[in-house]
């Protein structure tokens, strides 16, 4: 199990979220159902960061993100997109998911622990329950992010640690 380890409040300017789109149903994931896994190793294989890499003035940050949103649609899932946080302006290849993410407050949870699994599995309730300790609202229907951070996801310290960044956008006050 990952355990928070920092918990911050930052303005993230609009931006483009650009890259793979998978429609994934949450009531099978909660079965043990988790194509998640597959399609970043898909993701990787079909090497879709290449395209958007090259652009270096559109590039916002140059860590990888895997975003959930788009609940909305009334088919009970959601949108689970592996991409790159873009300014206005990019290319978006053909084939690509891009959406807008306005302009908004989000909270960001350090989540440490020893593997990816453990990281992922509890960072959404770990720092929802920090912000609301500290006073703030979620607004879990905008999206969620996890941001894998280079070198603090990539690169284990020297207890074998990684360090998941995971946003969540707050509500206006």
């Amino acid at each position: 199990m990952g355990d928070l380890i920092k918990l911050e409040v930052k303005r993230l300017p609009k931006l483009k979220l650009v890259g793979k789109e998978l429609r994934y149903n949450m009531a099978l994931h909660m079965q043990g159902e988790n194509r998640i896994p597959a399609f970043w190793a898909k993701c990787f294989a079909d090497d879709i960061f290449l395209p958007l890499e090259k652009q270096d003035d559109f590039i916002y940050d140059k860590d990888y993100v895997g975003v959930m949103l788009d609940w909305d649609k009334g088919d009970g899932d959601f949108s689970y997109v592996i991409g790159m946080l873009m300014k206005n302006g990019v290319d978006v290849p053909k084939g690509y998911y891009c959406t807008d993410i306005q302009e908004t407050n989000v909270a960001i949870g350090w989540i440490k622990g020893k593997n990816t699994p453990d990281v992922c599995s509890t960072a959404h309730s770990q720092t929802e329950q920090a912000l609301i300790e500290n006073g703030y609202k979620c607004d879990n229907m905008k999206w969620c992010m996890e941001l894998y951070n280079c070198p603090r996801f990539t690169t284990p310290d020297e207890n074998g640690n990684i360090i998941l960044d995971y946003y969540i956008p707050l509500e206006a006050d």
